[in-house]
């Protein structure tokens, strides 16, 4: 069974998240999800370019923390995810989490986002929310 989580590294801010324990994590997270075959690269960039890519792909001048690319689902899902560091950091301040704790909530709403759930509607939004906190407790908080 194919389950690759490769990581690559393009912003000087770390990821305090071990590796092994981020494939882990996304490991039980798309087996939850019905896709127990899968190759996923995390990219990991300076948030200026992530900003530049949410203007490219999706016409948002905005700061994000992750955007993700399902590139193809059969016979194997294979998927990107690219992460601002920066601005994940700065989000566990603002929502008074550890920044551990906040990095494996991204690793999880992107997974979900590779698996098919967006998070454009409100009701969707919720969805989302629910799925993150759900694996959090379940895969992570120990």
């Amino acid at each position: 069974m194919t389950q690759v989580v490769e990581f690559f590294r393009e912003s000087s801010i770390e990821i305090p998240l071990d590796e092994e324990e981020a494939r882990e994590l996304i490991s039980k997270v798309m087996n939850d999800l019905g896709k127990p075959e899968f190759k996923i690269n995390i990219i990991s960039l300076e948030d200026e370019a992530l900003r530049e890519m949410k203007k490219e792909y999706f016409q948002q001048d905005v700061y994000t923390d992750i955007i993700s690319f399902t590139i193809d689902e059969k016979p194997v899902l294979e998927g990107e995810l690219y992460i601002s560091p920066e601005r994940i950091r700065q989000n566990a301040e603002k929502f008074k989490q550890s920044v551990t704790r906040e990095f494996a909530r991204i690793f999880i709403h992107g997974t979900c986002h590779l698996c098919g759930y967006d998070d454009i509607t409100q009701e969707e939004r919720e969805e989302m929310t629910a799925l993150e906190d759900r694996f959090l407790t379940q895969y992570f908080d120990k």
